[in-house]
């Protein structure tokens, strides 16, 4: 994990800390607006999904840092990491960050990307945040997790400007797919949901762990 701060944490419970005071996670606002919504999925399948995406993270971020064996790469994660390399490889992807840590002290949250750095999209060469997923479907509030990950990326590196956001979706099969996510409306509707968010927690409508 790398942070643009070395003031931000991560704790065991994933909450964020920036000298010593707590702020709002990303997918903690989305989850609280309804933007995502894990209901109705059984609890010991959002645990598996979430290691094996966890485990995939960590060999990508060690790839892209030179420091993986790929000996050690469990089989069942092997294929989804052969299709983050095809992708990277295809697309001529340079990754200037990994599992970065970026807090906004403008408008109060913290998030995590899982890629930043140029590549070629539709035979151009542009910057880009990269949300990785290992799952069947890709889900649409992936559109505005990048959204918050593009404006505390761009309040914490004011010299650099993002031209496009995508989701990497890796398969177990090896392969991949790209989607770009365009609407201009995605900030605003993450704007809006930390809004709704902040205002349940000054009104003690939300129930913080302890």
């Amino acid at each position: 994990m790398q942070t643009a701060s070395p003031e931000i944490t991560l704790d065991k419970d994933h909450r964020y800390w920036v000298a010593g005071k707590e702020f709002p996670a990303n997918t903690a606002i989305l989850e609280d607006q309804g933007i995502t919504n894990l209901d109705g999925i059984p609890p010991e399948r959002l645990a598996r999904k979430s290691a094996l995406g966890t485990a995939v993270h960590y060999a990508i971020h060690l790839h892209n840092q030179e420091n993986l064996d790929e000996s050690s790469i469990h089989p069942e994660i092997a294929p989804f990491f052969s299709a983050y390399k095809k992708f990277a490889e295809v697309n001529r992807f340079e990754p200037r960050h990994t599992e970065l840590m970026l807090h906004s002290p403008k408008w109060g949250f913290c998030t995590t990307l899982d890629l930043q750095g140029p590549f070629v999209w539709k035979q151009k060469e542009i910057e880009a945040i990269i949300e990785i997923k290992c799952t069947w479907n890709m889900n649409a509030s992936n559109a505005i997790q990048t959204a918050a990950q593009q404006i505390a990326y761009e309040e914490n590196f004011p010299g650099m400007k993002i031209k496009g956001r995508f989701g990497l979706q890796l398969k177990g099969t090896g392969n991949y797919e790209i989607l770009e996510y365009n609407d201009l409306n995605d900030n605003q509707v993450f704007l809006g949901a930390l809004v709704c968010h902040r205002w349940r927690l000054d009104h003690n409508l939300i129930k913080k762990e302890k």
